[in-house]
């Protein structure tokens, strides 16, 4: 029944495809998804080995590569130097917040990073703590730049971006809420960003 709704709604032009993507996803997670979206449709040509840190959320971009997922703290990114394999790309999508040791953490990242290799970061700012297990840090975007640049990226190969507002900071008070065109709206606030992301590739030598 829900699907056929869905049809007659898009069909009728009421409400489009990219509207019921949306409404699928975690409020402050519909913006810097369709960031890394454009982003992958760019660099997906330059890349064949993916790593995704605790989760499987971007698989299906990487049918054709080889992709591999390790959950934190199985994979402790903090202490683990052990790890040997090299990547094209490693995704670290709201992890980082959760981790006692951030500068360690990237810095293990960035070493198992081919030349030429990128990161994807990204995590909360005004958003409720939520320990898994632990709850410690949040930056702003020009705190996570500064953050890269101390770990090893060059400052011209970073590219930070936040997005939030008023109304999407207060609807996660109290429980997670996904996106509703009804009741939320996309716009930025400069100043309120609910979630924070960066973009940096590593130097080819």
């Amino acid at each position: 029944m829900r699907k056929f709704l869905k049809n007659i709604l898009v069909k009728n032009n009421f409400i489009s495809e990219k509207t019921f993507s949306r409404m699928r996803k975690h409020l402050v997670r519909v913006v810097p998804d369709e960031k890394i979206i454009k982003y992958l449709d760019e660099i997906n040509h330059e890349i064949s080995t993916i790593l995704e840190i605790s989760g499987e959320n971007w698989r299906t971009k990487f049918l054709s590569k080889k992709y591999t997922s390790l959950s934190y703290q199985e994979f402790d990114i903090e202490k683990d130097r052990e790890h040997s394999e090299k990547y094209d790309l490693i995704i670290l999508e709201h992890v980082l917040e959760h981790v006692s040791n951030p500068y360690s953490s990237l810095v293990n990242l960035f070493n198992l990073l081919n030349p030429g290799g990128r990161l994807i970061v990204v995590t909360p700012f005004l958003i409720k703590i939520h320990p898994a297990p632990l709850d410690c840090t949040r930056w702003t975007a020009l705190g996570l730049s500064l953050l890269l640049e101390e770990v090893g990226f060059k400052k011209r190969n970073i590219k930070v971006g936040q997005w939030g507002n008023k109304s999407a900071v207060k609807a996660n008070f109290k429980k997670w809420v996904k996106y509703n065109p009804l009741l939320h709206s996309l716009r930025n606030e400069e100043n309120f960003p609910a979630v924070v992301w960066c973009f940096a590739k590593k130097g080819t030598r």
